[in-house]
């Protein structure tokens, strides 16, 4: 009678942790169901073996925020760097580089540019319908395969049909968005399971998230995240500020990062 007890006992408590472990992916927004995960594996096989290669080589070539903001001395300029991709499968949605002040190589004065705080931002057109951000990064890479743009100069040239979003905006002059920028330093850096650690029956699982790398660069001093949108976390902040930048994006003043690419 014991025994069956315990039996008993463990059978509810692995029961109750199965439950618990498929909560998270049925209640998370930023989670694909099981039945739409299948149709994107489909999906990717039926467009051949290239399809990782592709998506990776466009991350590099167009998605990459340290290429933003460019100069002839440095490499790259920007003080804030994000990357948001979709699902495990990392595709690319948005990349956004902030940059204080003047760019070298730029023709504004001095005086004219020292207080400017500006983003740019490179983002997958949105399919028709589109229900979640990674459904952008999706389509693109999916275009780009239907134009068998395998190679680097393929695939630069294909962008340029396809027409990303290459925009730029102010911080200064757009609403909220320096406040937004601030928000950083309010941003859990550390997880609380690392930074006080305690023991736990729950069981916790993110599966198929979205992914949000953030970069914080002031001179000799790089601060990095890269996770889910989990609350409060620096992806959310970075999120947040991507919306609050929205409304004042405009089309960018110098060549796109594909573009600028091509030119080397």
């Amino acid at each position: 009678m014991r025994l069956s007890t315990l039996a008993l006992g463990l059978a509810i408590a692995v029961s109750g942790q199965a439950a618990y472990a498929q909560t998270p992916r049925a209640q998370s927004p930023r989670a694909l169901t099981p039945q739409a995960q299948a149709s994107l594996d489909q999906a990717s096989q039926d467009q051949g073996a290239s399809v990782a290669d592709v998506r990776e080589a466009v991350g590099r070539i167009a998605f990459d925020p340290a290429r933003f903001f460019p100069s002839p001395y440095v490499s790259d300029r920007s003080i804030v760097r994000i990357t948001y991709t979709g699902d495990d499968y990392g595709w690319p949605v948005y990349a956004i580089a902030i940059a204080a002040g003047c760019v070298d190589g730029e023709t504004v004065s001095k005086d004219q540019c020292a207080a400017r705080l500006r983003a740019r931002m490179v983002r997958a057109p949105a399919p028709e319908g589109m229900t979640r951000p990674r459904q952008r990064g999706v389509r693109l890479v999916s275009q780009l395969v239907e134009r068998k743009a395998t190679s680097p100069d393929q695939i630069r040239a294909a962008l340029g049909q396809i027409g990303p979003e290459w925009v730029e905006a102010d911080l200064q002059t757009c609403p909220g968005a320096t406040e937004a920028l601030k928000k950083s330093a309010e941003a859990a850096w550390v997880p609380d399971a690392v930074a006080d650690p305690k023991p736990s029956a729950e069981l916790s699982l993110v599966l198929h998230a979205d992914i949000v790398k953030v970069e914080i660069q002031d001179q000799r001093r790089l601060t990095t995240y890269r996770g889910w949108l989990a609350e409060k976390s620096p992806a959310v902040w970075a999120d947040g500020l991507a919306t609050a930048l929205d409304p004042c994006w405009r089309p960018a003043s110098v060549p796109a990062p594909w573009q600028a690419a091509a030119r080397k």
